[in-house]
């Protein structure tokens, strides 16, 4: 698996039946990765290698175009895609487009869709539960095994995570969010939130934010009277600490792409929750 949130996904659906191993370890910012020569021969060793897509594991795009294709499986192939919006205009780039992202999906669509999609699919439960029977399709076909059963009953677990938190949400007054960079679309769409700013205004932390960008994010801050400034893995730590001394905000962490000490993406996404739960209350 390309990260350890896939990890707990498919160790779920395999359970003892397979040795599942992390590529990029926990708290490593998968948009900064690069692979040791180690970490290549593992992915061109693997019975499966599962990644996210959409340019998430910017460092790992040559190994995995290089894989073939019944030893790759890419999630975001199987989901409805949240369209991110221009870096360079208001204009959204695209529309949401599930029939595109499949199974019979061309190179040539691939390449055109990134850069243009949000790749933090794994921050919404409904979203996961849309590639899971995919996923074990193509794990059970790997390993020979019947995972049926299995996709059925994580996909269960999933949806009633996401009634959980519709109801969680539901309890807010508001759920306005300003966050590390845009990593909350999927869970703000599905929620009913809204990302009303980004410490880095882009879907990955290998961008940067100009010094007028930082100064219109302490306005929307103070503006929206925000709770909290949602910072994560990547998020350069001197500017969240600015805005915060500037606005009189609180920084709060929030592990989006860190497994840590949950056992599972129930814990792991039920602390992504209540963490945002607990500083908008």
């Amino acid at each position: 698996m390309t990260t350890s949130v896939l990890a707990t996904i498919v160790s779920e659906l395999v359970g003892d039946a397979a040795v599942v191993t992390t590529i990029i370890s926990d708290g490593v910012d998968p948009h900064d990765f690069a692979p040791s020569a180690k970490d290549v021969e593992r992915m061109n060793n693997a019975a499966l290698v599962v990644a996210n897509g959409l340019d998430l594991e910017e460092g790992l795009e040559d190994v995995l175009a290089n894989l073939e294709a019944d030893r790759l499986f890419v999630a975001a192939d199987h989901v409805t895609t949240r369209a991110l919006k221009s870096k360079h205009s208001d204009e959204v780039t695209d529309e949401d487009h599930s029939d595109e992202h499949s199974e019979n999906h061309s190179d040539e669509d691939h390449a055109h869709d990134h850069g243009s999609d949000d790749p933090h699919l794994w921050l919404s439960p409904f979203t996961v539960s849309e590639f899971v029977p995919a996923l074990a399709t193509a794990l059970g076909t790997t390993l020979g095994i019947e995972l049926t059963t299995a996709a059925d009953d994580v996909v269960g677990a999933l949806l009633e995570l996401d009634a959980d938190f519709a109801a969680q949400i539901d309890g807010l007054a508001s759920c306005e969010l300003i966050t590390g960079h845009d990593e909350l679309g999927y869970f703000a769409d599905r929620y009913g939130c809204e990302v009303i700013g980004t410490v880095i205004p882009s879907a990955t932390t290998t961008a940067e934010a100009s010094a007028a960008q930082i100064a219109e994010l302490e306005n929307v801050v103070t503006e929206h009277n925000a709770k909290a400034i949602f910072v994560s893995v990547g998020t350069p730590t001197k500017i969240a600490e600015q805005i915060a001394r500037d606005t009189g905000v609180p920084t709060v962490e929030l592990n989006t792409h860190v497994v840590g000490d949950s056992e599972n993406y129930d814990q792991f996404m039920r602390s992504v929750t209540d963490t945002i739960v607990d500083a908008l209350s």
